[in-house]
């Protein structure tokens, strides 16, 4: 008799851990999909890994939402109209590594993240600004994207925890200036395309010994950056404002393999006319 009742307690059990919500699709690797809900589903395995979610109606996400799914490791929701997220919503899933809320209607970061966070994606929000406690213990992340939101400016202490930070990508904001030097040794990506910048300051690209990419496309600047970094592999200032092109500005770069600078008003490169008042690409090797 005892063990029919634990045969029966267990299939039930296992039957519970296995049942797929509504509009979702779930796999045995632990990988759940959803789309078009109105709220985080209930009945979401507690064994997921992978949880995406799209196309959805989910104004708000709550601690409750996610305190179950504490081996989630990846999160996605994009395209689903957030708009706010609950102090601690994320703070209990020390599992997760990567955190997707793209293409939502946030106007600020969530707050006490996972330390244990690796990527973080917050495209296409409107998000309007940074502040020194929004990555905060954040020792692990890697990969930070925050393009096409509404940034105007960024706070001298805003990324001091992103130590091992990698790649930062703040294309498509509304930055006309940053007033001091970022300390990122461990960057090796850095995009800040589509902004208002017209200039840098002194020492901002010091600290950035590890960077391969940079690009500053689609900016106001006049002149090439300073004292951009050795490391560098590629060199992006397309559609800009340049005039003319320095070499001792850039002679420093002996890696630099790829320099792009069409889109431009350059008219001489050291004194030389480039008998047109645009430049397609320059091959560093030349040089």
């Amino acid at each position: 008799m005892y063990l029919s009742c634990l045969l029966v307690a267990l299939s039930f059990h296992s039957a519970l851990s296995t049942t797929c919500p509504r509009r979702c699709s779930c796999d045995p690797a632990q990988s759940v999909q959803c789309y078009r809900a109105t709220e985080i589903p209930r009945e979401i395995p507690l064994t997921t890994r992978r949880l995406y979610i799209s196309h959805s109606k989910i104004k708000q996400l709550q601690f409750t939402d996610f305190r179950r799914m504490s081996v989630l490791e990846e999160l996605v929701l994009s395209c689903s109209g957030t708009e706010s997220i609950e102090n601690n919503t994320f703070k209990a899933l020390s599992s997760l590594k990567s955190l997707e809320l793209c293409k939502n209607q946030l106007k600020q970061i969530p707050t006490f993240l996972p330390s244990g966070l690796e990527i973080l994606r917050l495209a296409d929000n409107s998000i309007n600004a940074l502040h020194a406690s929004d990555f905060a213990g954040l020792m692990k992340l890697r990969v930070l994207d925050l393009r096409n939101n509404l940034i105007a400016t960024l706070p001298p202490s805003a990324f001091s925890s992103l130590y091992n930070l990698q790649s930062l990508i703040l294309d498509g904001n509304n930055m006309e200036s940053v007033s001091v030097p970022l300390r990122l040794p461990r960057l090796k990506y850095l995009s800040m395309a589509d902004n208002k910048l017209n200039s840098f300051p002194t020492n901002f690209f010091a600290s950035f010994q590890s960077l391969h990419f940079l690009s500053l496309s689609g900016n106001f600047l006049t002149k090439i950056p300073l004292d951009l970094p050795k490391s560098l592999l590629s060199l992006k200032l397309e559609k800009n404002q340049l005039k003319m092109v320095r070499l001792r500005d850039v002679k420093h770069l002996e890696n630099l393999s790829e320099f792009l600078l069409s889109e431009n008003q350059l008219t001489s490169i050291d004194g030389e006319n480039t008998g047109k008042g645009d430049s397609q690409k320059i091959d560093p090797g030349k040089y």
